[in-house]
């Protein structure tokens, strides 16, 4: 584009030189900057997609997939953009020359298209040559039970990219068009290994030829099919006002060019014929990619292979008759899992269905293995599977049944994943009994089970290993309660690391320093280990910890006047020091025993306690007004007094 003009090629059937594109110069140039831009970016880069991909392979595929919307209605229905372009582009054109005879809006749309829709192009070409959007195009393609690309939230970041954020309602992941295509081939160039490269021409740019869009010369031909030819506007002597401008004859092949659809449709028959027969006899289509011979040397599994990956490329009667053959012959999960389901359905129709309540008894080891992976993953699963389960007899309802079985032991893998995804939310493994995790599972109970089968003398079980690898401290050779109270202090003395979040039932600072006052007091420690654990805590505090006061001067002038009159002559002074005391258990939850010697005797105070308990003073003191400064403690009392009532 140069001097408000888009440059037509010559020869393809109309009079212009160029379309005027005057009205559209600060989008068309922008999107050409934008461009630029790409290919600078991706040649400084020298990795990923180059300089001649970006400019060849990308751009091409980009215009396969805008200018496959452009053709649609459904998106023409929601497009708000394109028309006013499309109008203004039209009659800036129609100033400059007349049109000519018969020339009509199909033809003027399909002149124009590239122009309307290249800063959409540029957009699509920049997005499928960002290495993110192409890992979340891929992104649910992970092996696993369900085979699900990540279409979805590919096609709703394009959308924000180009401003349209109804996209996904028009371009569904599933649709066989060049998007649904490319984002299959992400997902097959993730799994493919790196020393295997793709066939030739056949990469994860390659456009097909159903997908690619309809050239302006060949297309007006199409819409034209006749029409005079003259001089164009200004042209030589003898051409009409407004008519055509001759052009030289450009041979073209004769025929109409179906040979190879023919030959196509030909081989697809000769595969269809072979599945024919080969459900006829199993009853499927879920065949291995190799060892699949039906007979006559024919690869059935393999050309059923590659109707899978190139499904979208199928006819729909194509996909109707193979569907006729076995409604699942393409399922959006692994075809071993179908395989398995059709044996699991063989033994079921010979000898009934299966109850997820009697624990799987009674059936094959192969089965049982099967069928206890479904349910252990039935959340995961698609839709799909989970209805092929039921007609096993294996609803959600015989799969809780199957859970809730007593003594369920669960597989060792599915226990290290929820350990593993426990510690990178709260930092440890330091639990017991009775903690589960928001997926229910009892993970605290399966760790106690993992450290009672751990070898004597420093001998883990390789599970053992893996769990080590999470957290070193998973099986102290102390009390798991005190290493879990050792992360808390750890945590409240350095803070939360960035992602970790606190556990349920986490223990409060107060807590956390009463304990470590208290380690401090008891050192040295059994253990060594257990020493240098508490050194590194001490290191981080930077000091000895010791008790500190929490009522104020001010709240006790308020205090002293609730407390009943004392009966020996140690003063108000020890009263206060005793409500200190009381205060100090409340807020950390120690034992008696643990009181700081700086308050006084525990028997003392636990006696003074009991009696203010029971001659409501405890309960005139949480409703006295109080300092800002004193309404923490006031607040934890109030809430021990209230366990305790409850107690």
């Amino acid at each position: 584009m140069r001097h408000g003009r888009w440059l037509l090629d010559a020869g393809e059937g109309h009079p212009w030189e160029f379309a005027d594109v005057g009205c559209l110069g600060r989008e068309l140039d922008g999107a050409q900057r934008r461009f630029g831009r790409i290919v600078r970016a991706e040649a400084g880069a020298g990795v990923g997609v180059g300089v001649g991909v970006v400019g060849g392979e990308v751009f091409a595929l980009a215009r396969a997939v805008v200018c496959g919307w452009w053709e649609r209605e459904e998106f023409w229905a929601r497009e708000r953009v394109w028309g006013p372009r499309l109008e203004q582009v039209v009659a800036a054109t129609c100033r400059r020359y007349p049109e000519p005879p018969g020339w009509g809006e199909r033809q003027w749309r399909l002149l124009v298209r590239d122009v309307v829709v290249f800063p959409e192009v540029v957009t699509v070409a920049a997005a499928l040559s960002d290495p993110v959007v192409r890992e979340l195009a891929a992104g649910g393609a992970a092996p696993g039970l369900v085979r699900r690309p990540g279409g979805e939230g590919f096609v709703a970041a394009l959308g924000a990219r180009l401003g349209r954020d109804w996209l996904g309602e028009v371009e569904q992941p599933d649709q066989a068009g060049p998007l649904s295509v490319w984002v299959q081939a992400v997902a097959r160039e993730q799994r493919r290994p790196a020393a295997v490269l793709p066939p030739p021409g056949r990469g994860m740019w390659w456009v097909r030829s159903a997908h690619r869009p309809v050239e302006v010369g060949p297309g007006l031909r199409l819409l034209a099919p006749a029409f005079d030819t003259g001089a164009g506007p200004g042209g030589a002597a003898g051409a009409g006002a407004g008519g055509w401008r001759a052009e030289p004859a450009v041979p073209r092949r004769t025929g109409h060019g179906q040979g190879l659809t023919r030959r196509h449709e030909e081989l697809f028959a000769e595969g269809l014929e072979h599945a024919r027969a080969h459900a006829a006899r199993w009853g499927h289509l879920a065949l291995p990619h190799t060892s699949g011979r039906a007979g006559a040397g024919f690869d059935l599994g393999r050309w059923l292979a590659n109707r899978r990956a190139d499904a979208a490329s199928l006819t729909r009667r194509q996909a109707e008759q193979l569907g006729a053959l076995d409604a699942w012959w393409n399922p959006p999960w692994p075809v071993d899992w179908q395989r398995a389901w059709y044996r699991a359905r063989t033994h079921v129709r010979e000898r009934g269905p299966v109850h997820g309540g009697d624990n799987l008894q009674g059936l094959p080891r192969w089965l049982e293995r099967w069928l206890r992976h479904q349910i252990t993953h039935y959340p995961q699963l698609h839709d799909g599977q989970q209805q092929l389960l039921a007609e096993l007899g294996l609803p959600a309802a015989e799969a809780e049944r199957f859970n809730a079985w007593p003594g369920r032991r669960r597989p060792a893998a599915d226990g290290l994943a929820q350990a593993r995804a426990y510690a990178a939310r709260h930092g440890h493994l330091a639990v017991s009994k009775p903690t589960r995790t928001d997926t229910g599972f009892a993970l605290g109970t399966w760790l106690n089970q993992v450290r009672q089968r751990q070898h004597p003398h420093g001998r883990p079980t390789r599970l053992g290993r893996q769990l080590t690898a999470i957290d070193t401290w998973w099986n102290p050779p102390w009390p798991v309660a005190w290493q879990r109270m050792w992360w808390a202090c750890r945590h409240h003395l350095a803070g939360l690391p960035d992602g970790i979040a606190w556990w349920p039932g986490a223990p409060d600072a107060e807590q956390a320093t009463a304990w470590l006052g208290e380690q401090q007091d008891r050192q040295p420690l059994p253990h060594p280990e257990q020493q240098d654990l508490i050194d590194q805590l001490e290191a981080l505090a930077g000091r000895v910890l010791v008790w500190q006061p929490r009522i104020s001067d001010t709240a006790w002038h308020s205090l002293s006047a609730l407390l009943p009159p004392p009966s020996h002559t140690g003063g108000r002074r020890s009263e206060r020091q005793i409500l200190e005391a009381i205060i100090h258990i409340a807020c950390t939850r120690q034992a008696w025993r643990r009181l700081p010697q700086a308050l006084g005797s525990f028997q003392t105070c636990r006696r003074r306690y009991l009696s203010w308990l029971a001659d409501g003073t405890l309960t005139r003191i949480c409703h006295a007004a109080l300092p800002a400064t004193d309404q923490a403690w006031q607040q934890t009392l109030a809430h021990r007094l209230r366990t305790s009532a409850q107690d």
